[in-house]
């Protein structure tokens, strides 16, 4: 299961070129199992004008997997934050806490194009997809 970031959907709906784009692409082709969470959504529609084309995006979601966002989550992304801040490396959205808490607990690979889950990665057992 690849658990997609926000990062990797924006350049796979803008029609960017990356590896990322590519390998989700490969994913979404070959049926494997694509996982979001309701927070990643979020990020998504917030860019969205049109009514049409927020509609649209909804229905794609439909066909992915949401994985729980739980207390469990929730307490393990505040740690991890909180953590690495002490270390003195400071994560710039919560957000990504959560994907990575979410991570841990389900053992979904994270598909990003956003350093702070390298900084994450280092500290704390979550795995990454690689080109």
């Amino acid at each position: 299961m690849i658990l997609v970031d926000t990062s990797v959907w924006i350049e796979f709906f803008e029609g960017r070129s990356h590896w990322t784009k590519d390998r989700l692409k490969e994913k979404i082709n070959d049926r494997e199992t694509i996982a979001f969470i309701n927070l990643i959504l979020l990020e998504i529609l917030q860019g969205i004008r049109e009514r049409q084309d927020r509609e649209i995006l909804e229905a794609r979601f439909d066909n992915f997997v949401e994985l729980p966002v739980k207390r469990s989550t929730i307490l393990l992304a505040a740690e991890i934050y909180q953590q690495l801040q002490r270390k003195g490396i400071r994560i710039r959205s919560i957000v990504d806490c959560v994907i990575g808490a979410v991570s841990i607990e389900t053992g979904a690979v994270i598909l990003h194009k956003d350093r702070d889950f390298d900084y994450i990665a280092q500290h704390y057992p979550i795995v990454t997809a690689k080109p």
